[in-house]
């Protein structure tokens, strides 16, 4: 299918050709936009889905589970028949691993950008003080980039999914949270070009470890997809078009 549906309050759009369809899910403090490169690029090969996760002001958020639940009716939707290809980009990848561990049988693959599956507490716990300092900085200046002020005071009372959250330690969102494992053939990307990364050494060989999977690192910054579109979806192409191994295909 191809055009516009609406699933829990969410507009999909549906763009391109092809049997299986790849799923993009933006981070903070972007929207559905963030994938335009990437939707030229792919959509002559894949239906690309993608959707803004926005709600009118004073909206309550949503939970985990219910952000979960509504990807799992967007792929019942677009893609009935297929489980779906991932891409993710900062929360996203938050929400994405957890959709993935909660409706395994919907994926086929992910693509992951610039966060990694670890745990807060492995993430954390390898940062020295600096680097603690540090991330706290950063998330500051991210939550300033590529947005002016009243654009970015607008995203953040319009945020249905609740990005933030993840990162609380009592937040009910945290304990719901399943731990991240690696069951199907998996893409991580990542930009050089930042004062430290969001995953762990450990994940990255996790990742490289599983068939079929790989790992890249872009002389980037946390914004691969926009700042090198063409090596970025060159990456990407070559991945998909190569063959999944064999008892790799579905890993429930």
């Amino acid at each position: 299918m191809q055009g516009q549906l609406v699933v829990d309050g969410v507009t999909v759009h549906v763009e391109g050709h092809g049997q299986d369809a790849i799923v993009m899910i933006h981070g903070w403090p972007h929207d559905r936009r963030l994938w335009d490169a990437q939707v030229d690029a792919l959509s002559p090969h894949y239906r690309c889905v993608r959707f803004t996760f926005s709600s009118p002001r004073g909206s309550r958020g949503r939970t985990l589970d219910e952000v979960c639940m509504m990807f799992a009716r967007t792929v019942e939707q677009v893609s009935p028949q297929r489980p779906v290809v991932l891409m993710l980009n900062d929360w996203g990848c938050v929400y994405g691993y957890q959709f993935a561990m909660r409706y395994p049988e919907l994926v086929s693959r992910i693509i992951g950008v610039g966060i990694g599956g670890s745990s807060q507490a492995s993430f954390r716990g390898a940062l020295d003080w600096g680097g603690k300092l540090k991330l706290a900085l950063y998330k500051m200046r991210l939550s300033m980039a590529d947005s002016t002020r009243s654009q970015a005071q607008k995203v953040s009372s319009h945020l249905n999914c609740p990005y933030a959250v993840g990162w609380f330690n009592d937040h009910p969102a945290r304990r719901a949270a399943l731990p991240f494992k690696i069951r199907w053939p998996m893409l991580f990307i990542y930009g050089r070009r930042r004062p430290f990364q969001f995953h762990t050494r450990n994940f990255e060989q996790a990742v490289q470890s599983k068939p079929g999977s790989k790992v890249m690192a872009f002389r980037s910054g946390h914004w691969v997809m926009r700042e090198q579109p063409d090596a970025f979806n060159d990456a990407v192409l070559g991945w998909l078009q190569t063959p999944v191994p064999v008892g790799e295909q579905v890993m429930h």
